[in-house]
């Protein structure tokens, strides 16, 4: 059954003010979305599809944006294995009990705000990464099968993997956002593919989450990036608890 009309009415304002906020502090925000969507009604398979559309229209604006930045050296091989897992995690998620997948989403999204407060990355490679193809393989395909099979793109798992392996946290930005756009859109394909997406929800949340990043990066001159991630991160460790407590009602 398809969330009605309100309800994706509601999602898309949820979208844009939180595109928003990823807009001005540079946090990827699905590992958020799907735990608000699930609060306000919305079954989890949709909730994962919609979050992995919204992604992609996220990312799109600041990727064409930084695309001239982009190691390809590392994106290929990222790429590569997240597009090949992301569609294999979505066809797992559905035979794991709803329960289980929960837990694990609560429990990535309290990493993520963890991550965000205390990850104080140094970085050891500049620029090329030496056996790149081994690394964004391996990262890759985690980051690719976790976010498909929750719905969160796989960046959460990507972005902290490659800067605890010492590469520079700007290489890390713009090869993770290829990495999460397509790995997004092909796990979104699997979610679709099965009905558990509205194609009348198609645009608004694209255009919601295009707008609301697009006024979210103008407005980062205006606001301490650094303080607003922290209330963003504080805000994720409270839906990350809720989120538990929804697995265990």
């Amino acid at each position: 059954m398809h969330p009605d009309l309100g309800t994706e009415v509601l999602v898309s304002l949820v979208t844009f003010l939180f595109s928003i906020v990823g807009g001005i502090t540079g946090i990827g925000i699905a590992t958020i979305i799907i735990p608000l969507l699930l609060f306000l009604g919305v079954p989890l398979p949709f909730a994962k599809a919609s979050a992995l559309w919204i992604n992609v229209w996220i990312m799109l604006p600041s990727l064409l944006k930084r695309l001239k930045l982009v190691r390809w050296s590392l994106a290929l091989p990222l790429v590569a294995s997240a597009a090949a897992f992301s569609p294999l995690g979505a066809k797992v998620s559905f035979l794991i009990p709803e329960r289980l997948q929960l837990f694990m989403l609560g429990t990535l999204v309290i990493a993520s705000a963890l991550l965000i407060l205390f990850l104080k990355p140094k970085a050891r490679f500049a620029g090329k990464v030496k056996n790149p193809w081994p690394l964004g393989l391996a990262v890759g395909a985690v980051a690719g099968f976790l976010g498909g099979m929750l719905g969160i793109g796989g960046g959460i798992v990507a972005n902290p993997a490659l800067m605890l392996l010492g590469v520079d946290p700007l290489v890390v930005t713009t090869v993770s956002g290829v990495m999460v756009l397509l790995s997004s859109l092909f796990g979104w394909c699997v979610y679709a593919l099965e009905g558990y997406f509205s194609p009348t929800a198609a645009v608004p949340f694209a255009a919601a989450a295009v707008a609301g990043s697009l006024i979210g990066n103008r407005l980062a001159v205006r606001f301490s990036r650094e303080t607003t991630r922290k209330v963003v991160a504080y805000f994720a460790v409270f839906v990350g608890l809720l989120t538990y407590l929804k697995a265990l009602g």
